[in-house]
């Protein structure tokens, strides 16, 4: 039977900074070592050698040489597979590249005074998670664009530039088809009920894409 001290470094979501990220992996690592040997000391044939679980995807890259008296450590980064928004704005991320989850919208809508589009997608597909950046979402390859305004079936896009009177319809022609990054990839992943997986070393998640595989989530567990 295997058992398990976990601890999340929930808090690593919170700062943006290299060294306090770095800060908080080494702290984290260190405290459940120190947690372990207390337990072991003063619990009768406590598994010395149990599995320590620690990390988040922000603090991934920075769980480093470990002591040597941790060899059963494993490190469980939640989203690294995906990234989002989130990530970008903590460093894991490096860019948009790194964005591997995104959600597939249509312009359905296109208004002026003030210039704006509607997207089919809405809180019912990317959630109202929220991030430091601002904003519901963002679109992929359109970074002057902005998604200010959500409701649960369809998110309005404007520019980013409040002084602009660029028309986004110019840009994103009613039926276009968008790529939106979300701002957490795990709600937003626990809104579908299948992922499409295409290999796209372009990045440009065109729809063209061909689907080499189509993942089925575990849910409702």
């Amino acid at each position: 039977q295997s058992h398990t001290l976990n601890h999340n470094s929930g808090h690593s979501y919170d700062v943006n900074n290299v060294s306090a990220i770095a800060d908080i992996a080494r702290l984290d690592t260190e405290r459940i070592i120190s947690f372990r040997d207390r337990l072991v000391a003063n619990i009768d044939n406590f598994p010395a050698d149990i599995v320590l679980s620690v990390g988040s995807t922000p603090s991934l890259f920075h769980h480093t040489n470990p002591p040597e008296n941790t060899k059963n450590m494993e490190i469980h980064p939640g989203n690294y597979t995906l990234y989002d928004r989130q990530q970008l704005w903590s460093g894991a991320a490096a860019s948009e590249d790194n964005v591997a989850g995104r959600v597939i919208a249509t312009v359905i809508g296109a208004y002026n005074n003030p210039h704006r589009v509607m997207l089919d997608a809405g809180a019912t597909a990317m959630t109202k998670e929220q991030t430091p950046q601002g904003g519901w979402s963002s679109l992929g390859g359109y970074p002057q664009l902005q998604c200010y305004k959500m409701s649960q079936e369809v998110t309005l896009v404007r520019s980013g530039d409040s002084d602009s009177e660029q028309q986004v319809s110019s840009i994103l022609p009613l039926g276009s088809k968008v790529n939106l990054l979300p701002n957490h990839s795990c709600l937003t992943a626990a809104c579908f009920d299948r992922y499409y997986i295409i290999d796209d070393p372009s990045n440009s998640f065109d729809t063209s894409q061909q689907i080499i595989d189509v993942w089925t989530p575990a849910k409702f567990f």
